[in-house]
Parts: C-alpha cells; sequence; structure tokens
C-alpha cells in the first residue's frame, strides 16, 4: 500500500474513533460523565492521527529511498543529504574510538558505503537503508519535514506558505498556514502525550486537524512523485 492510502485508512480509523464520542449525540443528556468520555476520545484521537501521520512521513522517505536503491543510479545523482546521512555517522563512530584495533575494525566496515562517495559509481541495492532514513524523522513538525525533503534534493520548503483546505460535509473552506497549524497540532498531541489533563481538543478541533493533515499529505505525495520522477530519469540515463 502507499503511504497516501495509508494514511488515508489512518484518517479513516481516526473518524471511527470518533464516532464514539457520546457528546454530540442529541438523545443523551449531557452530563459529566459523557463530558469525560467525550473529552478521553477526542485526546485519543489526536494522539492516534499525529502517530498515523508521521508514519506517512516514514513510509513516504522509505519510498524515496526504495527509488534510489535500484542499483542503476550513479552516485553523483544521489542527493548529498541522503549520501551524508549515511557516511557521517559511521565516520563519526570511526573518529570518536579511542581503541586502535576496534578503530581499524571500523574502517574496515566503511568499505560497504565506500561507493557514496565515488561519484561514478553505482550503489549497489542495499548500501542505502531504510531504517538509517526512519531515525531522521522522529516527529511531525515542520522543521523535520522541510529536513526530510531537502535530503531527498528538494531545494524549497515544502512547510512554507499557506494551504488551502476544504470539506464539503463540513462546509469549511479556508487558507491555513503551514508550519502555525503543523505546531498547534503537534503540540496538542505532545501535550497529551505528557499527561496533561487540561488540554481537551473539541470536537471541531480534531475535524480540522484531520481535514488540514488530509490535504497536506496530498501536498507531500505530490512533492514525493515528483522526486520520484526526477531519480528515474536519473536512471534511464546512467
Amino acid at each position: 500500500m502507499a503511504s497516501i492510502d495509508r494514511f488515508g485508512a489512518g484518517v479513516d480509523e481516526v473518524k471511527r474513533l470518533l464516532e464514539l464520542d457520546p457528546s454530540h449525540q442529541e438523545d443523551l443528556d449531557p452530563s459529566d460523565s459523557v463530558a469525560s468520555v467525550g473529552a478521553s476520545v477526542r485526546r485519543a484521537a489526536v494522539v492516534l492521527l499525529v502517530s498515523h501521520f508521521e508514519g506517512f512521513l516514514k513510509a513516504v522517505g522509505e519510498e524515496l529511498l526504495d527509488a534510489l536503491s535500484d542499483g542503476t543510479i550513479e552516485t553523483r545523482s544521489i542527493p548529498r543529504g541522503v549520501r551524508e546521512v549515511h557516511v557521517m555517522p559511521r565516520l563519526a563512530e570511526v573518529v570518536a574510538c579511542n581503541d586502535i584495533t576496534q578503530r581499524f575494525a571500523l574502517l574496515a566496515k566503511l568499505g560497504s558505503i565506500s561507493s557514496l562517495w565515488n561519484d561514478s559509481a553505482k550503489p549497489s541495492k542495499g548500501t542505502l537503508r531504510t531504517s538509517v532514513i526512519s531515525r531522521t524523522i522522529h516527529n511531525a513538525d515542520s522543521e523535520c519535514i522541510d529536513k526530510l525533503f531537502q535530503m531527498f534534493g528538494l531545494t524549497e520548503q515544502v512547510c512554507n506558505g499557506e494551504i488551502d483546505v476544504w470539506d464539503d460535509e463540513l462546509e469549511i473552506e479556508q487558507s491555513d498556514d503551514i508550519r502555525t497549524r503543523l505546531k498547534d497540532i503537534v503540540k496538542c498531541r505532545n501535550d497529551i502525550a505528557h499527561g496533561d489533563m487540561d488540554r481537551r481538543p473539541t470536537r471541531d478541533d480534531v475535524r480540522r486537524y484531520l481535514i488540514f493533515l488530509t490535504h497536506f499529505s496530498r501536498r507531500l505525495d505530490r512533492k514525493q512523485r515528483q522526486l520520484i520522477e526526477r531519480y528515474e530519469s536519473f536512471a534511464a540515463s546512467s
């Protein structure tokens, strides 16, 4: 399943969870217990939504890396950010090692990634590892998202500016500043995950988060496809 489709399935799961919120059901008397259950459902929905979005970002990174890892693309065409994140930690490990025997053992292991600094080489499958990319994606904030796409060769910052979002069912149509909205969503999730019992997003809050991340994920999917098309052109010309 493609990353965008997987995220869509995650959004559907969050929507099903919100259906358990009793506070919007007209046949129930408003009470403290109903309000408490509703708040718990909405808090859980925010945490689940952001978890799915973080999973989407990791899947995007993995798919981009797969497009670079078929063994036909020359090193010179692999974005330097991708090469660096594979090479620099290994070099740092060598430099930090104080035992000469261990240090030479670590140096010997660098042969497996030596093609990443030889511009005319074509790194074989397995040289670039998805686990290395996944470790760079630690949250869903704008800084992390920008770094992910820049690492793969996109010069622009994907979180700059505004994005138009809409939902016909809820009659919502607006423009959101991307960085501001992401900051709001991530802070809400972090407050809840760190035990802040006073952070109680409303049903409208959660719906706005859902609508924004749905539209923003589609934008990121388009940027990802642009990069993959670029990589495919590199492979064709190699």
